[in-house]
């Protein structure tokens, strides 16, 4: 009997384990306020991409605990989390109020690597919002602040976010400039990942010069890096700026090797982006091989897919999660999902003890 009762004990356990909702219960049980910030904050970040809506649930928590516990710097984390989770929603404006604040905090804490990420934070949301003067401003903040800590690695991403800046305005030298110097970093850091970011931006600064061999040269270098780090996505995505640039160049036998390579990535990855990609330049490619009618057709798919993504991304703000109400996220309201299955067990426990003792000899 006793280990009937331990087998379902550990059923249970593991039953509930399954519940995304009981990780944010037990740290709303940690009774020291600090201890429950860190928690909630390390945990809602891991959830951003993953769970907005359940990552807003302990960004709210987080913001309750850290006012709780009056310390500026578990406030500020709080007020990180909140920014980021907005900014990721698409919600820039009220990015900007949670990023001010968490810059204001790391002031009043002399908190320099802290205010070096809430200016690149800052920039970021000023960039999407097109005030494109003051996300520089913020970007060239941001690297002096982490020159003073001669961060290199964070010095080289400074660098390489305002390279984006300045190609998005067409200023091609200016951001091929920036990208050379992260680069020049991301090799003295043997830093794999600077050095693609780098090589695969470079690589579209010569494309749009019309230098195209120099263009494909950093787009293999840069899918080398990638199949190193086993970055499928972005390896995709060197697939596809070689066959764009192939097409460019009318090497159709190119362009179609590497759209071929990339479609089946994308089928594997479900990449949906890469795949709409993939259907505008295999459009191109069908029309420079003259098969007009699967042009049409693909360009037909490539339309489809981009409205549909468009559709996506401008939703309302809030339509991903409630910004304005109150999360009722508290160990007594959240449901045993898996009740069915305890229900299930404790039959079990009950009803074979009894068939054993029937049956005994």
């Amino acid at each position: 009997m006793l280990r009937y009762f331990i087998f379902f004990i550990f059923c249970s356990f593991k039953l509930l384990s399954q519940d995304p909702d009981t990780l944010l219960n037990s740290i709303l049980r940690i009774e020291n306020d600090t201890e429950q910030v860190n928690q909630l904050y390390k945990q809602g970040f891991d959830l951003v991409d993953k769970d907005p809506k359940l990552a807003y649930a302990y960004a709210q928590n987080c913001e309750r605990a850290a006012l709780k516990s009056k310390s500026p710097q578990h406030i500020s984390k709080s007020d990180n989390l909140s920014g980021i989770l907005f900014y990721k929603q698409g919600n820039y404006k009220k990015a900007l109020v949670y990023f001010e604040k968490y810059f204001a905090a790391n002031k009043a804490l002399n908190n320099i690597l802290g205010l070096g990420y809430s200016c690149t934070n800052l920039a970021n949301a000023y960039s999407k919002l097109k005030q494109l003067q003051k996300a520089e401003n913020y970007y060239l903040q941001a690297i002096n602040y982490y020159n003073t800590l001669n961060n290199k690695t964070e010095i080289a991403n400074g660098l390489i976010n305002l390279g984006v800046l300045k190609h998005e305005q067409k200023q091609l030298d200016a951001a091929l400039e920036n990208y050379e110097k992260a680069l020049q970093t991301g090799k003295e850091l043997n830093d794999y990942e600077i050095k693609a970011i780098c090589l695969n931006n470079m690589a579209q600064i010569f494309s749009d010069k019309g230098n195209y061999e120099k263009a494909l040269a950093y787009n293999y270098d840069a899918m080398e890096l990638r199949e190193l780090m086993g970055l499928d996505v972005d390896r995709t995505d060197s697939h596809l700026s070689i066959a764009e640039i192939a097409l460019k160049q009318k090497n159709i036998s190119l362009a179609e090797e590497n759209l071929n390579l990339a479609i089946e990535l994308c089928n594997e990855l479900e990449y949906t982006e890469g795949k709409m990609l993939y259907y505008k330049l295999f459009s191109e490619l069908q029309s420079q091989k003259n098969n007009y009618r699967s042009a049409y057709e693909n360009l037909k798919l490539y339309t489809q897919l981009n409205d549909s993504l468009l559709l996506i991304q401008n939703r309302e703000p809030e339509s991903d999660f409630n910004v304005t109400g109150e999360s009722n996220y508290n160990s007594a309201s959240v449901p045993i999902r898996n009740l069915w299955l305890l229900i299930l067990l404790l039959l079990f426990l009950i009803i074979i003890p009894f068939v054993l003792m029937r049956y005994k000899r």
